[in-house]
């Protein structure tokens, strides 16, 4: 009778020390998952943000060569709010009634852990694209 009593207050226990165990082996990976898309999820943003940023500052330059110093700086701007390093690419005619288009990508990391490092990146992008108005005055640009 000893070793059923025994049994039966360490049948308690048991399952308490089950459940923590399944806990830990179902609650940890889902806390990493969470984590690795909360940073994709940040670097999106940061490089949607970005993109549009960039290509409403090049549209509002007077002139070309200041459209991609108006993009490059808006990008240096996000990078420091965000602290994603972002790639960005301008493309098309800076000309009245044209459209300027920006692209941004950044690498992810996915995770990193102590004594292990990093898990992997992945690469986000963001695009935006803006209108050369038509009716403004250019500089150096003598078309009526």
């Amino acid at each position: 009778m000893t070793l059923l009593r025994k049994l039966r207050r360490e049948e308690g226990e048991l399952g308490l020390v089950s459940a923590l165990l399944l806990l830990t082996g179902v609650l940890l990976p889902i806390m990493f998952i969470v984590v690795a898309f909360a940073r994709i999820e940040q670097g999106r943003l940061a490089a949607a943000q970005a993109a549009r940023d960039a290509v409403r500052a090049a549209v509002e330059a007077p002139t070309a060569t200041g459209a991609q110093q108006a993009a490059d700086d808006a990008i240096a701007r996000a990078q420091m709010q965000s602290g994603v390093p972002l790639q960005l690419r301008l493309e098309g005619t800076f000309a009245r009634g044209t459209a300027l288009h920006a692209e941004t990508s950044a690498q992810i990391d996915l995770a990193s852990l102590p004594f292990i490092g990093q898990l992997g990146t992945i690469t986000v992008h963001g695009s935006a694209a803006a209108p050369v108005d038509t009716y403004r005055s250019l500089v150096g640009d003598s078309s009526p």
